[in-house]
């Protein structure tokens, strides 16, 4: 994939403003916009005077551009727009900047005597800058000019996929005794003891040897039976936790990315002449 850096310069501050606010209608990255000016309203970016650095590395270095025409215009008090812009968007991003009458690049080189200098065409007053290889990374796409010399080089980078394991908590099972009573009931046969007296009236003559009146005591003792209760415990069941593991296969699906190239030669567009 490749971007386009696409440049317009606008008289008015009002033209550029406008410009900038359809940009962003269309879905344009306000990261993507820049606007360059002397003396640059609200949060616009000046650009430095007559510092060629600033333009070639706009540029990509490219001799065909000039940076002159840029730098007087922004003397003379007009704004120049830069958006960088895919490939496949540059020709909506033209037609944006467009909309809002930029100047005419060739007829404003040739009011700065700089005719034969510059590279727009002679139906666009829009200059698309050259195409720099763009590659992305982790922070999305961003701008890469690995320059145009012998031995320049593009790293390629291409992810693989890892898979390892980790232990996770599916749930835990708990065992808790508790006691739960039960009323029961068993009968049980007691015996209860009563003495009793008994007063009896002794017919007869029975004489006794001689009588010794003394004092006597005759004792009997009553005993009854209660029901004595004892409760004696045994194990009945058992309760024994264990694990069982089984083993299963799943398949893991993701995606990797690796980076590629796309070539492609790009002729050279031969200066456009004046009658």
């Amino acid at each position: 994939m490749t971007d386009e850096t696409i440049v317009a310069i606008f008289d008015t501050d009002a033209q550029a403003d406008a410009a900038v606010r359809d940009l962003k209608a269309a879905n344009v990255p306000a990261d993507a916009i820049s606007r360059h000016a002397r003396k640059a309203p609200g949060t616009a970016a000046a650009a430095p005077a007559q510092e060629t650095g600033f333009w070639a590395s706009l540029f990509g270095g490219d001799p065909d551009h000039d940076d002159a025409v840029y730098d007087r215009s922004l003397d003379s008090g007009s704004t120049v727009v830069t958006v960088r812009t895919p490939a496949q968007h540059a020709t909506m991003v033209s037609e944006i900047l467009e909309r809002h009458g930029p100047a005419d690049i060739d007829e404003r080189a040739s009011a700065y005597g700089l005719s034969g200098t510059t590279t727009s065409t002679a139906t666009s007053p829009v200059t698309a800058a050259p195409v720099t290889p763009t590659r992305e990374g982790a922070a999305g796409m961003a701008a890469v000019n690995e320059g145009g010399t012998e031995g320049s080089s593009i790293k390629l980078s291409e992810e693989q996929l890892q898979v390892g394991k980790r232990a996770v908590n599916r749930g835990t099972t708990r065992v808790r005794r508790f006691v739960v009573e039960t009323p029961v009931e068993e009968q049980v046969g007691l015996r209860d003891e009563t003495v009793t007296v008994e007063r009896r009236a002794v017919t007869g003559d029975h004489p006794v040897g001689d009588v010794d009146f003394t004092e006597k005591t005759v004792e009997m003792t009553e005993m009854d039976e209660e029901a004595v209760v004892g409760k004696t415990a045994r194990v009945t069941e058992e309760v024994v936790l264990r694990k069982d593991a089984t083993e299963r296969v799943e398949t893991v699906r993701d995606t990797v990315r690796r980076e590629d190239v796309e070539i492609e030669k790009i002729p050279a567009v031969p200066p456009v002449a004046k009658t």
